[in-house]
């Protein structure tokens, strides 16, 4: 029991320790969420207030589509990311990576599942996707030096105890040694709760998209292994040939869509 209620978040402290100047760019990952809503808001308000709005560039990350040609990704995510970028007037990509067509194929050649402790596929269709796509921005640039990028996501803490131990601002993996990039991270809505995004959503007018609206909670791939089961069945509902052709796929791999639960029993659920 809690003797004294916990202090509100407040929306984003003011820089969140990000040096505006020590960088030459920002790339906001934008998935077309309601995080991502947020973050685009969060990242273009400071660098407005810092003078700075032309570092800023949004970037997409389109995941393709599976053998039958349906979207991994909700339809009109891209959009909706697309109309965050517009709404503060900064440059808006999408980008696909460079060495798979699609995560579908990705995880057809893996043979198993993404999960909590491979994900692969958040790395090889996001992670190096957006190092390439910071590459070009920087190569575009010509400092005559190693670029210094600031790369911002919408990870907030209150998702998972993992995301919760993330530092707001630190150094990415992806600089190496420094020679070709240096890139920080930047978590700016770290400390906001859902319902403090959703109020960023309707103070500004930030467009959100409509499967929210049809129950669900998260907008990540439209069949996610990391998603609530919740989630799942009611994404198998709106989407039942999509689960119909990853089921198939499970039953051809041998592996358990989640440790928890398969495909096919997320679809008998959705259809009860």
């Amino acid at each position: 029991m809690e003797l004294f209620p916990a202090p509100a978040t407040t929306p984003a402290a003011p820089t969140a320790g990000f040096d505006w100047d020590a960088h030459d760019f920002v790339v906001v990952g934008d998935s077309g969420g309601k995080d991502s809503g947020a973050l685009v808001h969060e990242v273009c308000t400071q660098a407005d207030k810092a003078g700075q709005l032309h570092k800023v560039r949004v970037l997409h990350c389109d995941l393709g589509r599976t053998t039958k040609g349906h979207l991994v990704e909700w339809p009109g995510a891209l959009e909706v990311a697309r109309a965050h970028a517009e709404q503060y007037g900064v440059p808006f990509a999408v980008r696909r990576s460079q060495r798979w067509p699609s995560l579908w194929d990705r995880i057809l050649a893996h043979g198993n599942w993404p999960g909590h402790f491979a994900r692969y596929c958040t790395s090889d269709t996001k992670t190096v996707t957006g190092r390439d796509f910071a590459d070009e921005v920087g190569g575009s640039l010509a400092l005559g030096r190693p670029y210094r990028a600031g790369y911002a996501l919408g990870m907030r803490a209150e998702e998972s105890a993992a995301r919760a131990s993330k530092p707001v601002v630190e150094r990415h993996r992806m600089s190496g040694k420094g020679t070709l990039r240096v890139v920080t991270t930047w978590l700016p809505i770290h400390q906001l709760t859902t319902e403090q995004v959703w109020e960023i959503h309707r103070e500004n007018g930030i467009e959100h998209h409509e499967a929210y609206d049809r129950g669900m909670r998260r907008l990540s791939c439209r069949a996610c292994p990391l998603a609530h089961t919740d989630d799942l069945v009611r994404s198998a509902q709106l989407n039942p040939e999509l689960f119909d052709e990853y089921a198939r796929a499970e039953e051809e791999m041998g592996r358990p869509f989640k440790k928890s639960i398969t495909l096919r029993e997320i679809i008998e659920r959705a259809r009860s």
